[in-house]
């Protein structure tokens, strides 16, 4: 899946033309990745995603950790380049004899605030991760993913395990409201998002009751509302999970929670020395 906005990209600190770098990510080798977001020049959360990358590298056993000064060095070498200050990155890492670090910039799409007032719809589709907290590089069950979402007309996927556990999306992790209590499915289970652990933190901050538990599909009628989060969409109001439908967009606690999460990235961002000019 070409996702590259420009005609190059970094390997291992070098700049490659872009096929050359697709031609070293077609190596069937395990890859990790992370999607960093930058807003006006400064990279959100940024440490958190790189100790989510080390922590994926560990978890498909690489004995090796990347540099968070080293990567920040080589973003902003792309984003001087192209002068860019409002897109996403998209950092690769695999061992093929050698580690290959591959970072380039990536074609971003932000939901429209109409998008926030109208919510997500969503389907319903039974798979779940091998390696559920480790973020690794599948791009032919990416394009997969792509197709349902074009055939059913939806915004996201939700997965559900043979068990019917309802896990997280395809590219978000996924939060149901009932009454003042958030509910969100386990840890071992899903994808370990830095937007989902900034909800958790605010949740515990704020005295909002918040529960990490198991999640069934037959549960889906019980909550009153539903979101997902992620580094593009933050907090996103579902108004439907198949056939359930949600009143989310009109949530009380659902409004609050993204209110919450954008007072968090203004003091995160704020806090920034401004790098990129």
């Amino acid at each position: 899946m070409k996702d590259s906005k420009y005609e190059e990209g970094l390997h291992n600190g070098s700049l490659r033309g872009i096929e050359e770098i697709y031609s070293v990510l077609e190596r069937d080798k395990e890859k990790v990745y992370e999607i960093i977001r930058v807003i006006d020049g400064k990279l959100l959360f940024f440490e958190e995603h790189i100790t989510r990358l080390n922590n994926s590298i560990k978890l498909v056993n690489i004995e090796c950790s990347v540099s968070i000064r080293d990567i920040r060095e080589q973003i902003y070498t792309l984003l001087d380049k192209y002068k860019e200050k409002n897109i996403n990155v998209k950092i690769t890492f695999f061992k093929n004899g050698i580690d290959n670090l591959v970072i380039y910039l990536v074609k971003s799409y932000y939901p429209s605030a109409e998008k926030f007032q109208q919510g997500y719809n969503t389907v319903l589709i039974y798979e779940e991760r091998e390696n559920p907290n480790a973020k690794i590089l599948n791009n032919e069950f990416r394009s997969l993913i792509n197709g349902i979402l074009a055939d059913e007309g939806a915004d996201e996927c939700i997965y559900v395990s043979e068990k019917g556990e309802i896990l997280e999306g395809s590219r978000s992790n996924l939060f149901f409201v009932k009454g003042n209590t958030i509910v969100t499915p386990s840890d071992h289970g899903v994808l370990l998002g830095t937007t989902r652990n900034k909800i958790v933190e605010i949740c515990q901050e704020k005295r909002i009751a918040i529960q990490k538990r198991v999640v069934r599909i037959e549960e889906l009628t019980f909550f009153d509302a539903a979101f997902i989060t992620g580094t593009s969409i933050d907090v996103m109001p579902v108004n439907a999970i198949g056939t359930v439908k949600y009143k989310s967009t009109s949530n009380r606690l659902v409004d609050r929670i993204r209110k919450e999460y954008e007072k968090e990235k203004h003091k995160y961002l704020s806090n920034i020395i401004k790098i990129n000019k």
